[in-house]
């Protein structure tokens, strides 16, 4: 395949001929990188975030390995540090449903303050391509979810993964940003009207709940009353410095261990203060978000 010069001076993947396909969209490893180095988003936190972006491996390595027993007490599978995370994998989907969930359990209270700040000179730029969707997803991952002000200890969790996804046409231009928001509330923008710096999108943070937003401002939540807060007036971070990481390369990709504590309301089915899932195909590309604007 080609690599062509876009408009603004930085290499972007051509369309490759029809015979160099196996599926209606593809693109080899080098095109793929290519491609997400191209469109590395550039990130706004809210001036009082405290939680900010961590590397996935850091975060193994300072928790241990756990399953949930209910009155027998938790059963410590792996120590800390001693996580084999080639073998994550091995936890499929029913794990969401488990009576013996396993989840990572960050050792905060071992390894002294500041572990939940995160460490964004050490962070990854972690992408995911999908030939199937023909899109392009950026994973955000941090150590803490603070949940969004007002909403005290109910969505406080260890562990916290983010994503937007960046719909590419036929010519692999984008044209269209989905922004990862909770509870299926996620926002579109057409590429067009989606805020971007240097050709590449913006996104705005919320405070503590770090969902994805197009535009600073007050966004609603599924909690009555209580909504997000996005602003431009933090720090202002950007991807493209970092290493670019496709995610599927990572050993832990396809796992479904929850990435923190598991929270003492998962036993009545309410997850929100229990660590999520990572980055795997059955979380992968965002497919549904509505053109929705802040209050």
């Amino acid at each position: 395949m080609s690599v062509a010069l876009d408009p603004v001076g930085s290499t972007t993947p051509a369309a490759p001929a029809v015979d160099d396909l196996s599926a209606p969209y593809c693109l080899g490893p080098a095109q793929q990188q290519a491609l997400a180095e191209r469109y590395a988003p550039v990130l706004y936190f809210h001036p009082d975030e405290g939680n900010f972006l961590q590397d996935p491996n850091t975060f193994l390595e300072q928790s241990t390995l756990r399953q949930e027993r209910d009155f027998w007490g938790d059963k410590e599978l792996h120590g800390l540090g001693d996580i084999p995370a080639d073998e994550l994998p091995e936890i499929g989907p029913d794990n969401a449903d488990a009576d013996g969930q396993i989840f990572l359990d960050h050792r905060e209270e071992d390894l002294g303050d500041g572990v939940r700040d995160g460490d964004l000179a050490n962070s990854r730029n972690l992408f995911l391509y999908d030939s199937g969707t023909n899109t392009l997803t950026y994973y955000f991952f941090y150590a803490y979810n603070d949940g969004p002000p007002g909403l005290g200890d109910v969505q406080n969790h260890e562990g916290d993964w983010e994503r937007i996804t960046i719909q590419l046409d036929s010519d692999f231009q984008p044209v269209e940003v989905r922004y990862g928001a909770h509870n299926g509330l996620n926002i579109s923008r057409s590429w067009a009207d989606a805020p971007q710096e240097d050709g590449r999108p913006v996104v705005y943070v919320g405070q503590g709940s770090h969902a994805s937003y197009p535009e600073p401002g007050e966004w609603t939540t599924n909690f009555p009353g209580v909504n997000d807060q996005a602003s431009s007036d933090g720090i202002r971070f950007d991807l493209a410095d970092r290493p670019t990481v496709n995610v599927t390369s990572e050993p832990y990709f396809g796992s479904h261990v929850l990435w923190g504590e598991r929270g003492s309301a998962q036993e009545f089915g309410i997850g929100d203060t229990s660590g999520p899932t990572g980055p795997s195909w059955e979380k992968g590309p965002i497919t549904e978000a509505d053109p929705r604007e802040p209050e």
